[in-house]
């Protein structure tokens, strides 16, 4: 059996590579849909079993951490993930090291003080007052290809920066007709994904 080459001795940017490189972000992108929609399932199918995440409260296997997302997730209405810089370095044919700049919105209602305290370290706000989280971070991951599959085998969140503002408003007032995001599995895109057979019926 020929050994595999040392990683500067790879093509990067070989047509297969290319390739690897799509599938790589597509796993970044679909974690993203995932955890804002609360898709249980899609969650799942970043990780490859017993993959261990390093998301500061929680720190274990994936499958604990996203029955955590799950959980304190449930008051919190409105989460967006935006990703930018994503950069994969391949370490061999079937590793590879991916750091993904993340940044998130999120909004607190008054009730849920804990949970946004679990993700500040402490800091929560005024009592009685909605508040949204801001956020800049980083995935680290380690992702594996197994039989033809890329998925994440091992992620630190690494947190630079983050920021808590009370909300005074509430500037989303919706008319009739609008159209808004939901995390119960009545999303706009799941409900499109569905008609058009992507996504099974739930």
């Amino acid at each position: 059996m020929a050994a595999t080459p040392a990683p500067q001795l790879l093509d990067a940017y070989s047509p297969e590579r290319i390739a690897d490189r799509f599938r790589i972000q597509d796993l970044v992108y679909r974690w993203c849909r995932a955890v804002d929609r609360l898709d249980k399932q899609g969650m799942l199918d970043i990780f490859w079993p017993g993959a261990i995440d390093s998301h500061g409260p929680y720190i274990g296997p994936a499958e604990g951490l996203v029955e955590w997302i799950l959980v304190r997730h449930q008051p919190i209405a409105t989460s967006s993930h935006f990703v930018g810089n994503l950069l994969i370095e391949f370490a061999s044919e079937d590793v590879a090291l991916v750091e993904t700049y993340v940044r998130t919105i999120q909004q607190y209602p008054p009730e849920a003080k804990q949970q946004l305290a679990q993700l500040t370290g402490g800091s929560a706000g005024d009592e009685g007052t909605a508040m949204d989280m801001f956020t800049s971070s980083r995935y680290l991951d380690r992702v594996e290809r197994r039989n033809g599959e890329w998925r994440v085998a091992r992620r630190d969140l690494v947190q630079d920066w983050k920021q808590i503002q009370d909300v005074k408003y509430k500037a989303l007032q919706p008319r009739e007709g609008w159209i808004i995001g939901k995390r119960d599995g009545s999303d706009q895109t799941q409900m499109a994904r569905r008609e058009l057979g992507l996504e099974a019926a739930k």
